[in-house]
């Protein structure tokens, strides 16, 4: 689901406003046109009184003045009707009470005005110019601009409906997901954004698949070697303490690999967990041996805890840390203990350049250090398993 902030959404509010507005723009328009034909018929019905009761004109000008403004008088049946039936066309009671003290009164009866008049008896006129049907021209703007309305919502919105499966999309790949497809026909900038984004993505799936499998090849042609190399260690002839340093040499390059097949565990997000309880202290026990460091460099300070987690990976996790804080040691010894859920591993030493965040990266060391030796993988895989 979108937020309410959204784009969709935006198109939504200001659809509705654009509809709230032509609704009011109409209403307002209803108003104006009546007003103007009662303005109209008004004006008729004076112009007619005047000429008729107080310029007294001659027969044939009022036929040629009637003829022209087409006025027709009515009498009997009509003129009953249009008394009894007909609506007040001013429906303010001031306005028309206004004008009936004149001897003047308008109804609107058959689609047509009718002008009253008193005097020595009463006088009814009709216009025969129908009344303006602008409510029906106006419903009729106000529809085809509604259908207008909704077209170009539903074109805007199908226009960035793309957004949201972009958006999705996008999630997945933040997620760690591989299998993203996305191809969207058109033209229009939504479009290229997305079909751009698809083709990075399938960029980056390329490159994904390049460096896993060089990263494969070179640590099977790497293990092969050292495989040979340590069976064959024992077979040579020499000292002891020599054959024991090739050993260690040959576990380092083997602690090398591995870290590398963590890595790439942890980029393809492969790692599976075998989560069950152990002792905490049999986890420290388990990484100091992996360390092959001796004991007294510590100070353990554990009791009976256990805790669930997956033994080989957080005893990884632990063996990476401690190895930090030996190498980055001034003065023994390290601090290790477990309380309230935490584990804590401590020790003396000189504070790091840059910020903690920048050292979970891979292949990121303190340079200041030198001397040490690694990859600057460590932290970058404990923060990757844990």
């Amino acid at each position: 689901m979108l937020k309410s902030n959204s784009i969709i959404s935006s198109a939504r509010i200001v659809g509705a406003i654009a509809g709230i507005l032509l609704v009011v723009a109409t209403l307002l328009a209803l108003n104006f046109s009546v007003y103007l034909d009662k303005k109209n018929e008004v004006y008729r019905a004076v112009m007619l009184y005047n000429l008729l009761f107080i310029q007294d004109p001659s027969k044939e000008d009022f036929e040629r003045y009637r003829v022209k403004h087409k006025f027709t008088p009515i009498v009997g049946k009509q003129m009953r009707e249009v008394k009894h039936k007909g609506m007040p066309l001013i429906k303010d009671e001031l306005l028309r009470n206004t004008l009936q003290s004149g001897d003047i009164a308008i109804y609107v009866y058959d689609g047509h005005c009718y002008y009253a008049y008193k005097m020595d008896s009463m006088f009814y006129y009709r216009s025969d110019e129908a009344l303006t049907p602008y409510k029906l021209y106006i419903a009729i703007v106000a529809f085809f601009l509604f259908i207008l309305l909704i077209v170009l919502f539903w074109y805007i919105s199908s226009s960035i409906k793309p957004l949201k499966e972009l958006y999705v999309q996008i999630q997945r790949f933040a997620n760690g997901e591989k299998n993203i497809n996305i191809k969207i026909k058109g033209n229009d900038e939504v479009a290229q954004v997305a079909n751009a984004f698809g083709a990075s993505v399938k960029r980056t799936q390329a490159l994904e698949k390049s460096r896993a499998l060089f990263l494969r090849n070179v640590m099977h042609e790497l293990k092969t070697p050292i495989s040979k190399g340590k069976m064959l260690m024992h077979f040579i002839e020499g000292k002891e303490k020599d054959k024991l340093l090739l050993e260690d040499l040959f576990d380092q390059m083997q602690g090398h690999l591995d870290d590398f097949a963590r890595v790439e565990s942890l980029t393809e997000k492969n790692l599976e967990l075998d989560l069950r309880t152990y002792a905490v202290i049999d986890l420290v026990d388990h990484a100091i041996d992996m360390l092959d460091i001796k004991r007294d460099e510590f100070q353990i300070d554990i009791k009976a805890e256990r805790v669930q987690v997956d033994f080989k990976l957080f005893a990884y996790v632990i063996k990476n840390l401690l190895d930090n804080a030996f190498k980055y040691k001034s003065a023994k010894p390290i601090y290790i203990s477990f309380e309230k859920n935490t584990l804590s591993i401590k020790n003396v030493g000189f504070p790091f350049k840059e910020e903690i965040s920048k050292y979970l990266n891979a292949y990121e060391r303190d340079l200041s250090q030198h001397s040490l030796e690694g990859m600057g993988l460590g932290l970058y895989i404990v923060d990757g398993i844990v």
